[in-house]
Protein backbone atom coordinates (compact mmCIF):
# COMPACT_ATOMS: atom_id res chain seq x y z
CA UNK A 1 0.00 0.00 0.00
CA UNK A 2 2.80 1.91 0.58
CA UNK A 3 4.03 1.76 -3.00
CA UNK A 4 0.47 2.85 -4.33
CA UNK A 5 0.59 5.95 -2.32
CA UNK A 6 3.81 6.84 -3.11
CA UNK A 7 2.51 6.43 -6.97
CA UNK A 8 -0.47 8.53 -6.57
CA UNK A 9 1.09 11.03 -4.83
CA UNK A 10 4.07 11.48 -7.83
CA UNK A 11 1.49 10.91 -10.57
CA UNK A 12 -0.75 14.39 -8.63
CA UNK A 13 2.19 16.13 -8.77
CA UNK A 14 3.16 15.17 -12.82
CA UNK A 15 -0.05 15.84 -13.74
CA UNK A 16 0.44 19.51 -12.64
CA UNK A 17 3.08 19.49 -15.35
CA UNK A 18 1.83 16.57 -18.14
CA UNK A 19 -1.32 14.80 -18.69
CA UNK A 20 0.48 12.18 -20.69
CA UNK A 21 0.87 9.72 -18.23
CA UNK A 22 1.01 5.70 -18.56
CA UNK A 23 0.60 3.91 -15.58
CA UNK A 24 2.87 0.35 -15.52
CA UNK A 25 1.68 -2.14 -12.76
CA UNK A 26 4.78 -3.82 -11.71
CA UNK A 27 6.44 -6.58 -9.85
CA UNK A 28 2.50 -8.35 -10.60
CA UNK A 29 2.72 -11.91 -8.51
CA UNK A 30 0.37 -14.80 -8.11
CA UNK A 31 -0.14 -14.32 -4.15
CA UNK A 32 -1.85 -18.15 -3.79
CA UNK A 33 -1.32 -21.01 -5.75
CA UNK A 34 -4.93 -21.08 -6.96
CA UNK A 35 -4.48 -17.77 -8.81
CA UNK A 36 -5.50 -18.63 -12.31
CA UNK A 37 -6.00 -15.80 -14.88
CA UNK A 38 -5.17 -15.92 -18.38
CA UNK A 39 -3.95 -11.71 -18.24
CA UNK A 40 -2.21 -10.08 -16.06
CA UNK A 41 -5.00 -7.52 -16.13
CA UNK A 42 -7.29 -10.02 -13.82
CA UNK A 43 -4.41 -10.45 -11.53
CA UNK A 44 -5.50 -8.96 -7.64
CA UNK A 45 -2.43 -7.07 -7.51
CA UNK A 46 -3.10 -5.72 -10.94
CA UNK A 47 -7.06 -4.73 -10.33
CA UNK A 48 -5.75 -3.27 -6.50
CA UNK A 49 -3.40 -0.86 -8.70
CA UNK A 50 -5.85 0.01 -11.07
CA UNK A 51 -8.80 0.68 -9.03
CA UNK A 52 -6.63 2.78 -6.97
CA UNK A 53 -5.28 4.86 -9.62
CA UNK A 54 -8.86 5.12 -11.85
CA UNK A 55 -10.47 5.98 -8.24
CA UNK A 56 -8.00 8.43 -6.86
CA UNK A 57 -6.26 10.13 -10.11
CA UNK A 58 -9.39 8.96 -12.63
CA UNK A 59 -10.30 6.57 -15.26
CA UNK A 60 -8.72 8.37 -18.08
CA UNK A 61 -5.16 7.39 -17.43
CA UNK A 62 -4.16 3.69 -18.57
CA UNK A 63 -2.76 0.86 -16.29
CA UNK A 64 -1.10 -1.68 -18.20
CA UNK A 65 0.53 -5.35 -16.07
CA UNK A 66 3.85 -5.64 -16.16
CA UNK A 67 4.41 -9.13 -13.65
CA UNK A 68 7.59 -9.86 -11.64
CA UNK A 69 10.24 -11.51 -13.61
CA UNK A 70 13.79 -12.99 -13.38
CA UNK A 71 14.64 -11.04 -16.60
CA UNK A 72 15.07 -8.22 -14.87
CA UNK A 73 18.22 -9.23 -12.85
CA UNK A 74 19.53 -11.45 -15.70
CA UNK A 75 19.64 -8.16 -17.94
CA UNK A 76 21.72 -5.91 -15.54
CA UNK A 77 23.77 -9.40 -14.59
CA UNK A 78 24.83 -9.99 -18.22
CA UNK A 79 24.59 -6.84 -19.89
CA UNK A 80 22.13 -7.82 -22.27
CA UNK A 81 18.51 -6.61 -23.69
CA UNK A 82 15.62 -8.84 -23.01
CA UNK A 83 15.80 -9.71 -27.02
CA UNK A 84 19.52 -10.67 -26.76
CA UNK A 85 18.75 -12.84 -24.08
CA UNK A 86 15.70 -14.15 -25.54
CA UNK A 87 18.19 -15.20 -28.85
CA UNK A 88 20.70 -16.64 -27.11
CA UNK A 89 18.44 -19.27 -25.67
CA UNK A 90 15.44 -21.32 -26.55
CA UNK A 91 14.28 -21.67 -22.69
CA UNK A 92 14.91 -18.29 -22.17
CA UNK A 93 12.45 -17.44 -24.92
CA UNK A 94 10.41 -19.69 -23.73
CA UNK A 95 10.51 -18.02 -19.90
CA UNK A 96 10.18 -14.41 -20.81
CA UNK A 97 7.99 -14.39 -23.74
CA UNK A 98 5.08 -13.19 -21.51
CA UNK A 99 7.16 -10.13 -19.91
CA UNK A 100 8.09 -9.52 -23.40
CA UNK A 101 4.58 -9.07 -24.70
CA UNK A 102 3.64 -6.57 -21.88
CA UNK A 103 6.64 -4.69 -22.71
CA UNK A 104 5.29 -4.39 -26.45
CA UNK A 105 2.26 -3.43 -25.33
CA UNK A 106 3.71 -0.58 -23.50
CA UNK A 107 5.45 0.32 -26.65
CA UNK A 108 2.69 0.16 -28.67
CA UNK A 109 0.42 2.06 -26.57
CA UNK A 110 3.03 5.07 -26.47
CA UNK A 111 3.27 5.02 -29.63
CA UNK A 112 -0.30 5.02 -30.19
CA UNK A 113 -1.38 7.19 -28.19
CA UNK A 114 1.66 10.12 -26.97
CA UNK A 115 3.98 9.69 -29.78
CA UNK A 116 4.08 12.88 -32.36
Amino acid sequence: MKSIKAGLNTIAEVMNYNKNIIVVATKLQKRKKTDVFKSWAKSDDFLNIQKAVHTQIGGNIPVLPLKFSAVFDAIFEQEKSMAQLMGDSGLAKYQYREVSEQFEAIYNLIDTKYAK
